[in-house]
């Protein structure tokens, strides 16, 4: 033992050395400490944060990213219970236009406007896209500082309602009628619709024009009432408005449409795939948003070539086409890494991210810069070499921002059965007045 013992010794001293250089090396002055931040998401932007995240490292040495993949049905929940816990609370999120206003509401996030993101930043953006996440300031003090808007969310994709239409049926039948093209306002949809009633009167199985779903409030809220005239709530999110006149107008016109069996009634829980509709021509027009360009071309490539977008019809022609919603990037207030978030957001907000983004997912960026690539430019084989996005800019340009609504059971709730009582029959008026009341009492809550 005695004879190996200075080894051991001399081993072990080594070992000491060695060591103490690698802890003074990792806690050297001047030397990045590393922090690691979390990024919560639904699977596409989440998979594209995976796809990406080593250019991000290696532009920030020092910072490492996190991603949790949250299905996007249990991502406002999931987020909330965090926050409310102040456990395991995620730097960034991916919030949606349809629920992140309650989070807002609550004073669950850190607004990114003045001293988070700078104005050239901003810049970059579509006006309208941004003043999606504008909301009152919920923790101003001080008279009239409740009424300053501050920026909640940094938009990371666009939504808006679109009519994907068959061209290779409606095209004829519009030249044919004199009609001059898809129809821009309601009358000219209606006589459309009696236009194919009459084409198609001995058709078996029968041809509508489009298909409405009474139970879905999307269409309603993105597309009916901002082509009305028409909004959920006044500007201050007070108190509900969309029983006014413009309202019910928007609700009587979709109700139109059915009565008059302009549009199939599809119901989910008992009907067949929507998609069984359009490829059987049994209904002409789809009411969705850009993405569904992606759904289109996967489900149904058999029906290359034979269709087209358009504007969603208003009810004036001075009125939006559209609502412009879709999903944002926000901070809850006590998301733990602040400062390094900035360089998160800053990088998902990035013209390299927007477009692979984009590939994947099909909904349009929100930066103007992000469009100077070639690729928006491009004739689109599917739908007969339109170049769809021209259309779809010129609507982002000109639709109307969706209102941050302070609680989601609005739309999921009350207007989702008032939607669906008027389907049926009821009274648009009395109906609206008494989803209309509810709504205050539960904004009074």
């Amino acid at each position: 033992m005695s004879k190996w013992l200075p080894y051991l010794i001399f081993s072990l001293a080594v070992a000491i050395y060695l060591l103490s250089s690698v802890m003074e090396e990792k806690h050297e002055p001047g030397r990045p400490h590393e922090t690691t931040v979390t990024f919560w998401a639904f699977s596409y932007p989440a998979q594209t944060m995976l796809e990406l995240k080593p250019l991000l490292e290696r532009e920030n040495p020092g910072l490492k990213v996190e991603v949790q993949t949250v299905a996007w049905e249990h991502l406002q929940q999931k987020t909330l219970w965090a926050i409310a816990a102040n456990s395991n609370v995620p730097d960034v999120i991916v919030g949606s236009s349809e629920w992140l206003g309650g989070l807002v509401h609550a004073g669950a996030l850190e607004p990114l406007d003045g001293d988070i993101l700078d104005d050239a930043f901003f810049e970059r953006y579509f006006p309208t896209a941004l003043e999606i996440y504008k909301y009152p300031d919920v923790r101003g003090t001080g008279e009239g500082n409740n009424q300053r808007k501050r920026q909640y969310g940094i938009p990371l994709d666009l939504d808006l309602m679109l009519a994907f239409y068959r061209a290779d049926v409606l095209e004829p039948l519009l030249e044919k009628r004199g009609m001059g093209g898809f129809p821009q306002t309601w009358e000219q949809l209606l006589e459309l619709g009696r236009a194919v009633n009459d084409e198609f009167q001995t058709s078996q199985p029968h041809v509508k024009l489009l298909v409405l779903d009474p139970e879905d409030p999307v269409p309603m809220s993105m597309a009916f009432l901002p082509a009305s005239g028409a909004q959920i709530l006044d500007p201050k999110s007070f108190k509900p408005v969309f029983q006014s006149p413009e309202g019910c107008a928007a609700f009587s016109f979709f109700y139109r449409l059915l009565a008059t069996n302009c549009a199939v009634r599809w119901e989910r829980g008992t009907m067949e795939d929507p998609f069984v509709l359009f490829k059987t021509t049994r209904a002409l027009v789809c009411i969705s948003g850009p993405w569904y360009r992606k759904v289109l071309e996967r489900r149904a490539p058999e029906l290359a070539g034979k269709w087209r977008i358009a504007k969603f019809p208003r009810r004036q022609p001075h009125f939006p086409s559209s609502g412009l919603g879709g999903a944002c990037l926000a901070v809850p207030y006590n998301a733990p890494h602040k400062t390094e978030a900035k360089h998160l957001i800053r990088f998902l907000a990035s013209d390299t991210f927007a477009l692979q983004y984009f590939r994947r997912v099909g909904s349009p960026p929100p930066q103007k810069t992000a469009w100077n690539d070639p690729i928006f430019d491009q004739p689109v084989p599917y739908f007969g070499g339109q170049r769809i996005y021209e259309t779809i800019r010129v609507a982002i340009e000109t639709a109307r921002p969706t209102q941050l609504l302070p609680n989601t059971q609005i739309t999921r709730d009350h207007l989702r059965r008032a939607l669906k009582s008027i389907a049926d029959g009821a009274p648009i008026q009395e109906t609206l007045e008494h989803a209309a009341q509810e709504v205050e009492l539960l904004l009074a809550q």
